[in-house]
C-alpha cells in the first residue's frame, strides 16, 4: 500500500468513526427532551439507554473476535448498516409516541426493542475500527493511533449535538432520521472503497474456522482476563461517571435553569459540542504531543473529570454548566486513548480484534449502569448523581496510580 493510499484509507476509517460518534452524541443530547415530549418518565428514558448499552457490551467483544475471521472491513460495514437501520426504527417509534399513536408500555417496549436491535449490530463498528488502527501501528505509536481514533469520534460529537440542537427546534425526531441517512451512505462508501486491513491480508485464512460457539465463549471469558482486568475496571469507572452526567444533563437544564424541552435540547447540544471540542483537543493535540505512557495520561485524566463534576454541583447558569462539561470532556478525551492503548499493548497482534472489542464495550458498560443510577438518584435529589461520581473517583484515583506499565 502506497503512502497516499494509506492516508486515504485512514481518512475513510476515521470518517466512519466520526459519523458513528456524531450519531451517538446527538441521540444523548436530545433523548431527555424526546422522552418528555412523548410522555415517558425520566427513569424509563434511562432504562432505554441501559438496555441498549447492555446489548452493546455483550455484542462488542463478539464482533471484535469475529473481525479476526471475517476481516475488519466486512464487520465495519455491518456495523454501519445496522446503525442506520436501528436509528430509523428508533426515530419512527418516537414519532408515533409524540403523536399519541403509541403510548405507555407499548411505546417503551418499541423504543427498547429498536434500540437493542441497533446496539447489537452497531457494536461491530468500534472494535473493527480500533483493530484496524492497531493493525497499522507499532507499539511505540499505539497511544497516538488510538488518540486519532478518539479524535475522529470526538470530531463527530462536535458536529452531532450542534446540528441536532438546531434541527430539534423544527422537529425532535428529524435529527435521528438525518443520522440514519448519513450512516447508510457511509456504509456504502466503506463497502465500495475501503481496502482490507494489511494484517488480515498478510495473515490469509485463519488457523481455525469460524465457530459462533467458540467466538461467544472466548469473547465473554475475555472479561476475566487477568492481563486486562485492572484497565477494564478503570475504563468502566470513567464511562459510568460520564454516563451519569450526560444522561442527567438534559433534566438539569430544564429544572435548574428553567428551560423548555426544546431549549434544553439546544443547551445540551452546545454543552456537549464544547465537551467534544475539549476532548478533541486532548486526543488530536495533547496526546499526540506529550508522548506519555497510557498510565501517565490516565493519572491526568481522572482529576480533570473529577474537577468538572465538582463544578457541576454548584454551576448556577448555562455558562458554568458548559465549563463543567468541558472539563469532563477534556478528562475523558485523555482517558479513552489511555485505556485503549494500555489494553492493546498487553496482548499480541493475533488478539487485537478481541481486545478492541473488549475496550469498545467499556462505554457501553458505563451506560448500562450510569443512566439508570443517574436518573434514579436525580429524581430523589438533583445533586445526588454528581455526589456519587465524586465518591467513586476516590478509589479510581488510587487505581490509576497503581496501574502497571507494559
Amino acid at each position: 500500500m502506497t503512502e497516499l493510499a494509506a492516508r486515504r484509507t485512514q481518512a475513510m476509517l476515521l470518517t466512519a468513526v466520526a459519523v458513528t460518534g456524531m450519531g451517538q452524541t446527538l441521540v444523548f443530547a436530545i433523548l431527555p427532551s424526546l422522552g418528555r415530549a412523548a410522555g415517558i418518565a425520566d427513569i424509563k428514558v434511562g432504562l432505554i439507554i441501559s438496555c441498549s448499552s447492555l446489548m452493546f457490551a455483550l455484542a462488542s467483544p463478539v464482533w471484535g473476535r469475529t473481525s479476526e475471521y471475517l476481516g475488519r472491513k466486512p464487520v465495519l460495514v455491518i456495523g454501519l448498516a445496522g446503525y442506520a437501520l436501528g436509528t430509523a426504527l428508533f426515530a419512527t417509534a418516537f414519532w408515533f409516541g409524540i403523536r399519541g399513536v403509541m403510548t405507555g408500555m407499548l411505546l417503551v417496549t418499541a423504543l427498547i426493542a429498536s434500540r437493542v436491535l441497533q446496539a447489537s449490530i452497531m457494536a461491530a463498528t468500534p472494535p473493527a475500527a480500533a483493530a484496524y488502527m492497531a493493525d497499522t501501528s507499532s507499539p511505540a505509536t499505539r497511544t497516538k493511533a488510538m488518540g486519532r481514533i478518539g479524535a475522529a469520534h470526538n470530531l463527530g460529537t462536535v458536529v452531532g449535538p450542534a446540528v441536532g440542537g438546531l434541527i430539534a427546534g423544527i422537529s425532535l425526531v428529524a435529527p435521528l432520521y438525518m443520522v440514519a441517512v448519513i450512516t447508510a451512505l457511509m456504509a456504502l462508501w466503506v463497502w465500495r472503497a475501503l481496502p482490507e486491513s494489511p494484517y488480515i491480508l498478510q495473515r490469509g485464512r485463519p488457523a481455525a474456522p469460524f465457530s459462533l460457539g467458540n467466538t461467544l465463549r472466548s469473547s465473554f471469558t475475555a472479561y476475566t482476563d487477568r492481563r486486562l482486568t485492572d484497565i477494564l475496571l478503570v475504563g468502566l469507572m470513567l464511562f459510568v461517571a460520564f454516563a451519569i452526567v450526560q444522561q442527567t444533563l438534559g433534566f438539569l437544564f430544564q429544572d435548574r435553569l428553567a428551560m423548555s424541552p426544546q431549549q434544553a435540547a439546544g443547551g445540551v447540544g452546545i454543552a456537549m459540542m464544547c465537551a467534544a471540542l475539549t476532548s478533541l483537543l486532548a486526543q488530536a493535540v495533547i496526546v499526540q504531543r506529550l508522548g506519555w505512557s497510557p498510565e501517565a495520561i490516565l493519572r491526568l485524566a481522572v482529576p480533570l473529570m473529577g474537577t468538572g463534576v465538582l463544578l457541576l454541583l454548584w454551576a448556577p447558569d448555562q455558562v458554568w454548566v458548559t465549563v463543567s462539561v468541558m472539563l469532563l470532556g477534556l478528562g475523558l478525551g485523555l482517558g479513552m486513548p489511555g485505556v485503549s492503548s494500555a489494553a492493546s499493548l498487553r496482548v499480541g497482534v493475533e488478539e487485537q480484534g478481541a481486545v478492541a472489542g473488549l475496550m469498545s464495550a467499556c462505554p457501553a458498560l458505563g451506560f448500562i449502569f450510569g443512566p439508570v443510577i443517574g436518573t434514579g438518584l436525580y429524581q430523589l435529589q438533583p445533586n445526588w448523581p454528581y455526589l456519587l461520581v465524586l465518591v467513586l473517583f476516590v478509589p479510581l484515583m488510587w487505581a490509576v496510580w497503581r496501574l502497571r506499565s507494559q
